[in-house]
């Protein structure tokens, strides 16, 4: 949640804003925005339509923002598909483990930790200093984040409206120690990572559109801990093929859940199964952890739904991914929490732009 926040001075922020202006080209931030727009359309679809109906003024912010969070994201997928050694989710004695993340992950991670920081600092824009001139390799690595589109584009985004770099720290910090995370041990664990990333991230589009007050973030924070639970459950498949699950650790005690019963359950749909009956059994146990889940994210959402009338109206579009959320809800319910129903595959894109047009109108999701 925000708390309060020392202002920074007008002064220091006026004279970062004319440094970089005079850096960067009307030109230059149009193809960075085109960059950003792209990068979130091809990796981020739910994320991409409700960008469409975000405030042209705030367009721009919004789409950096979720462009810098798909290229965070994009660093454990990455470190995965460069066939990077993972453990098995449980030891000998059942117990919850953690993989080893490459130097190549945490390098990648430090290379926007400190663009980050470099744009606070004022320096990202400006000549290089003494120390980083001297550097050849320090001054390799301020030249590449000086020209990286989305770095440029979140640069622009953190000037124009003053975001908060802690949130932007809290998804960074957030992200890195996930590299090492194969299961969470703890429900909460998972909830909690929701309100890190997810959150954090609902709180800058706010501040892209000026709206920084308490009602507003309760309602993004209940958003994205559910959002972050729905996340862990969508990924289930593709979590389950590297080795991992996104059944923390408590559930999976709960309902004597292992990798195994994991890939059998997957098999369940499969006519060709030699074992049938066990993947039926495991289908079911899996069944119960993902209602668990998913009455945790309903409760989130739910809530959130019940305190919208508190958010301003300029803030309202910012909420939109709650409808992304809750149609995965239903879709889940639908399938009676099977999460790897064929159908639950489908994208329902048509059906989800009727519904994100909807809560656009009327203003509630």
């Amino acid at each position: 949640m925000r708390s309060i926040q020392m202002a920074s001075s007008t002064h220091y922020r006026l004279q970062r804003v004319g440094v970089a202006r005079r850096f960067y080209s009307k030109e230059q931030q149009a193809q960075d925005h085109k960059h950003c727009v792209e990068l979130v359309q091809n990796r981020d679809m739910e994320g991409y339509l409700c960008g469409l109906l975000m405030p042209s003024a705030s367009r721009q912010a919004y789409f950096a923002l979720r462009a810098f969070n798909v290229e965070i994201a994009n660093i454990k997928d990455a470190s995965r598909s460069m066939g990077r050694s993972r453990a098995n989710t449980y030891n000998d004695d059942d117990e919850f483990n953690t993989g080893d993340s490459s130097l190549a992950s945490r390098l990648r991670m430090q290379w926007w930790k400190d663009g980050v920081s470099e744009v606070y600092d004022g320096k990202i824009h400006t000549d290089s200093s003494s120390t980083t001139a001297s550097d050849p390799i320090l001054q390799s690595l301020t030249s590449s984040r000086k020209h990286n589109p989305v770095m440029r584009s979140l640069s622009h985004a953190i000037r124009d409206h003053d975001l908060t770099h802690r949130f932007l720290r809290r998804i960074m910090e957030a992200r890195e120690e996930d590299l090492d995370v194969l299961q969470y041990e703890k429900l909460i664990d998972v909830a909690q990572y929701g309100e890190d990333t997810v959150s954090s991230l609902l709180y800058l589009s706010l501040e892209a559109v000026g709206v920084r007050d308490e009602a507003s973030d309760m309602v993004a924070s209940d958003i994205g801990v559910s959002l972050g639970l729905i996340t862990a459950l969508r990924s289930t498949a593709f979590r389950a093929m590297q080795g991992e699950s996104s059944i923390p650790v408590d559930l999976s005690n709960k309902y004597s859940i292992s990798m195994e019963t994991i890939y059998n359950a997957a098999n369940a749909h499969n006519d060709n199964v030699s074992n049938q009956e066990e993947s039926l059994e495991a289908q079911e146990a899996l069944r119960n952890a993902t209602k668990e889940m998913a009455d945790m994210a309903r409760f989130h959402m739910y809530r959130a739904r019940g305190k919208q009338s508190d958010v301003p109206t300029q803030a309202k579009q910012c909420l939109l991914p709650a409808v992304c959320g809750l149609q995965y809800l239903d879709v889940l319910h639908e399938y009676d929490y099977d999460v790897f129903h064929p159908s639950l595959m489908d994208s329902r894109r048509f059906k989800l732009m009727l519904l994100l047009g909807r809560a656009w109108l009327t203003g509630s999701f």
